[in-house]
């Protein structure tokens, strides 16, 4: 009982100071969940990458929405929150990637708005080809060698000769630059 309260009370402490701006506690928050929420990810069904994908979107959203903390609940009730919506999503997403690719026979026929949706379509991948091209030499090599030839963060860091830390601290920067050129519902993985 005394260790429960213990934690509450530096949960607390800590979404007070994560509330402030502090970047210190933030990394505290990280350190000591990053782990669990990953391996609760990998427990929801979702594959090494994707689970790490889902660890850093739940500590994005909790920094940018840090001032909407609830300093009285449990940090560890709202990682988790947060982290099981995420996997919730990208599965539905995956289903429906998958119903697609699958059998598109089942999709109702949208003849006249084709040209349209091909527009659309041209568009965001003018966009998405734009903000890449943005990109700083070394990231956009990150990215493009994760996202258009599927290669881990492991396998990356190996061919390049970097740290597996530095790989990943591109991956995210550039999705950050990325999403903010093209939206945070346009890149996903």
């Amino acid at each position: 009982m005394f260790n429960q309260r213990k934690k509450y009370l530096a949960d607390h402490k800590i979404a007070r100071q994560i509330r402030k701006g502090n970047e210190q506690a933030f990394r505290m928050l990280y350190d000591q969940y990053h782990r669990q929420l990953y391996l609760f990810a990998m427990k929801m069904g979702m594959p090494q990458e994707e689970a790490k994908c889902v660890v850093q979107e739940v500590f994005i959203s909790v920094w940018k929405k840090r001032a909407s903390i609830d300093e009285n609940l449990s940090l560890k009730a709202y990682l988790y929150t947060i982290a099981k919506r995420l996997v919730i999503k990208k599965i539905k997403r995956k289903v429906l990637e998958d119903s697609y690719l699958n059998d598109p026979d089942n999709l109702p026929p949208v003849y006249h708005q084709q040209t349209e949706d091909y527009i659309i379509f041209a568009n965001l991948l003018d966009q998405a080809n734009e903000g890449i091209n943005k990109l700083s030499p070394g990231r956009k090599q990150i990215f493009m060698l994760s996202r258009q030839q599927g290669l881990s963060n492991e396998e990356i860091a190996d061919k390049l000769n970097l740290s597996k830390r530095t790989v990943e601290n591109q991956l995210y920067r550039a999705t950050k630059e990325l999403r903010d050129i093209l939206g945070p519902d346009f890149i996903e993985k």
